[in-house]
């Protein structure tokens, strides 16, 4: 529950107890398994800083350990050379382990830049499927109120000689319809410029 509410603390605690066992020479068991994933877990979820602890101390393990051993002479019969390459074995899983977890939390990096860029990309494709919506209805609207000027100015022509009043009220008509197309069409300029 601490590695998770708390990775930096979990992960420094994890380091002083397997430092702590290393010095006073007890011995791991099943705790080397976790401290190979707390080294993980330091690199992909802690701070830069514990990170570069992590890894220090990732590091840290074989030559303490050879180091222990060697004080205990338990490692008298190997010369020099092989305790450096015995302390690089000892390292290794460890340093594994952190490289694991840096490249962990490159990847989670990674996917979460790729997850905004879907949701932005997901806003832009609502917005432009509102504008082309609206764009659309308020085509239907400019047609409509096209055609009925178009109606209108045929029908005054039609009723000019014989009905002069209806040919006046049908030429008014075509004037309101006019500006009101007029503002429409501003209103889809303005939709589709933005």
């Amino acid at each position: 529950m601490l590695r998770r509410r708390n990775p930096d603390a979990a992960v420094l605690v994890a380091i002083g107890l397997g430092v702590g066992q290393l010095l006073d020479g007890l011995p791991s068991g099943a705790a080397g398994v976790g401290y190979l994933v707390l080294a993980r877990w330091g690199a992909c979820y802690g701070s830069s800083r514990v990170s570069l602890v992590t890894l220090a101390s990732a590091l840290a393990v074989g030559p303490l350990a050879v180091w222990r051993g060697a004080a205990e002479g338990e490692l008298g019969y190997l010369s020099a050379g092989q305790q450096v390459v015995l302390a690089g074995l000892y390292s290794l899983p460890f340093l594994l382990c952190w490289i694991w977890g840096l490249w962990a939390r490159a990847r989670r990096a990674e996917l979460a830049g790729l997850e905004a860029r879907a949701a932005e990309a997901d806003t832009d494709m609502i917005r432009a499927t509102a504008r082309a919506r609206i764009a659309q209805e308020l085509h239907d609207v400019i047609t409509h109120d096209l055609t009925a000027m178009t109606v209108q100015a045929g029908g005054a022509e039609y009723v000019l000689l014989a009905r002069p009043y209806q040919a006046r009220d049908a030429v008014r008509g075509l004037g309101s319809l006019g500006r009101q197309v007029l503002v429409e069409l501003e209103c889809l300029k303005r939709l589709l410029s933005s």
